[in-house]
Parts: C-alpha cells; structure tokens; sequence
C-alpha cells in the first residue's frame, strides 16, 4: 500500500503545478496573442473558460472523485502549447486550466483535518506562475521551457494521485460559519472575493514601473495568500481577516507611490482568499471542489469591471479601496461564527 502523503505536502506539490500551469498559460497568452488587435477580447475570453466553469468541473469532481482533474487539466495545457491554431488552443488551454485548479483543490481541501494552510499554499502558486509566464513571453524564452515545466507537473499530479487516500469526514472540521442561512452565507462570501479580485487592478501603484517591481508585486501577493491559510490555522479565522482587511487599508491608501508600503498592504489583503475558501467549505462540506470554483467565479466577476473600467486619478482609487475593503470585511464578518 502506498503511503499516504500529508495535505501540506500535497500543498506544495500542487503549488508548484498551479505556478507551472499558469506561467504556461501566459507565456502561451503573451507570445502567440498580444499582438492581435483584439487582445483583450481574447484575455477575457480566457479568462471566463479558466475561471467560470470550475464551479461546474468541481461538482463534477465532488461526485467523482477518482477523476484525476489535475492530471488531465496538465495534459490539456501540455497540449494546448503545440496546437498550431491559436483559437482552438486557447480554448484547450482556459479548460486545462480549469481542470488543474479543481485538482488543486481537491487534492488540498480532502484529508486536511480542516486546515486551510495545505490550499493557501496551493493558491500561491498561481501569482508567481502569472508574472513568470509573462516574463517568459516577453523575454523570448523558448517554449522548451513552459513544456518541460508542465511535463514535471504531469508526473506530479500522478504522484499525488497514487499516493493521497481521504476521508470526505474530515471536511467537517471546517466548522467556521455563522448561523446566518447558507444562501447568505454563500452571496456574502462571493462579494468579498469579487471584491478581492477587482482590488487586484484597482489599487494604486504609481511604483510599479520595472520587471523587479512586477515580480516583487506578484511575489508578495503569493506569499499573502500562502500567509492567510497559515494565520487561518495559527491564530483563526477572524483574527487573520482583522489583520489582513483592517491593517492593510492604511498602506492600500497611502503607498501609491512607496513600493514597501505598497507591497505591505497588497500582501496583507491578499490574506483573505483562503479564508473565503474555507467559509464556503464550512457551508458546503460535501462539496469542497464545487466550493472552491464559487471564488473563482467571482474571481472572473470582480475582474471584468477592470476590463472596461479603469479610475484616472488617485483619489478615484482611494475612495473605491476604502469602500471595497470596508464591503469586503463586513461581508467576511457576518460570514464567520465568533470565536473561530
């Protein structure tokens, strides 16, 4: 029999592939399609097919658990690299990614005794793999490079899959929610990630003008995320959302134009995702998987005012962070039981 591997080491492996799969996928996004004068039609369309249709792929993997999403979501991204055609490709890369994300969470969220720390860690990966891919594109790097990542993430994925055995008792434990009714629950806890995910373009950051700089902001918002689940487990849940929502705003307002302040309250605010995470676990404990692409729905939903909206001047930001982050915190609030 194989030995089982812990949910922190599924964690780390899944991080590394979620960094593998999305630097592929913007390598792929910034190398065969920035040029087209539909760019951002394009990004968008991705987008909706990386984030939308976890939801549905999660319930699907909640109902069958044995279906190694993870693994067939690395081959489809592994496939979409050498498809000539650059609309069929894109449309094989959004679902791979999709796929990959739900094994992610599956092989995270089951047989975590209730930590969320094994997800954040898992989730950190993506803002590295994002800015990495981008870089690579830019830079010229050859294609050898994101394919022979994703192969690594093929053999992963199988790993983990031979050697991960859960018990579906275990998501219980994430017993974190008021006695608000679900339905409620549920809306308040989308609201906020929508809110996360659309803070991600709308706050300020006159710095950010070099490759470091970009590396460094995606990096901090990676480690914020892997940060959050950690505190989660540490300290609790509503002592984590204190520290990241309520402590970030004052750096999220005023560190426009200094990259450490900067930097700090991105990180911090970062900090909520697994959090939310874990309030629809809490929710939906049969349902992990389908949990999980709830955030990612709203994660698409908060992003596409960005798309076609964007604030001119400072305080236009300044007055949509504070509003967000304050509709944020009460949202995560009301969502969480005392105590947790």
């Amino acid at each position: 029999m194989s030995k089982q591997l812990s949910a922190y080491t599924r964690g780390f492996i899944y991080a590394f592939v979620h960094f593998s799969v999305d630097a592929a996928c913007f390598y792929f996004l910034f190398s065969r399609l920035s040029s087209d004068p539909l760019w951002w039609y394009l990004a968008m369309f991705y987008d909706a097919l990386a984030f939308v249709p976890q939801n549905f792929i999660g319930l699907l993997n909640d109902c069958f658990p044995k279906m190694k999403s993870g693994l067939i979501g690395c081959i489809l991204v592994l496939a979409a690299l050498i498809v000539p055609a650059d609309i069929p490709a894109l449309i094989i890369l959004g679902i791979g990614n999709a796929l990959a994300h739900v094994g992610g969470a599956y092989h995270t969220l089951h047989g975590s005794n209730g930590k969320i720390g094994p997800c954040g860690i898992y989730v950190s990966g993506g803002s590295f793999g994002v800015i990495a891919g981008k870089l690579a594109a830019l830079s010229g790097i050859s294609i050898l490079v994101p394919l022979a990542f994703i192969t690594i993430s093929v053999i992963l994925t199988i790993w983990v899959s031979l050697n991960h055995t859960d018990d579906k008792n275990d998501l219980v434990i994430f017993n974190i929610t008021s006695s608000v009714p679900s339905v409620i629950v549920i809306l308040l806890a989308f609201i906020a990630v929508a809110v996360r995910s659309y803070m991600g373009y709308a706050i300020p950051t006159d710095w950010n003008q070099t490759t470091l700089q970009a590396i460094v902001l995606f990096s901090f918002m990676g480690l914020g995320k892997m940060v959050g689940g950690l505190l989660c487990d540490y300290i609790g849940y509503t002592k984590t959302s204190f520290i990241s929502l309520i402590l970030s705003l004052p750096f999220l307002l005023f560190g426009n134009s200094f990259m450490i302040l900067s930097l700090i309250g991105i990180g911090l605010f970062s900090m909520t995702m697994p959090v939310t995470v874990a309030i629809l676990v809490s929710k939906l404990p049969k349902n992990p998987c389908f949990s999980f692409g709830i955030t990612t729905i709203a994660l698409f939903t908060g992003s596409l005012p960005a798309f076609f909206i964007r604030p001119d001047t400072l305080w236009e930001h300044q007055i949509i962070v504070l509003i967000l982050a304050i509709l944020a915190a009460l949202c995560i609030k009301f969502s969480l039981k005392k105590g947790c």
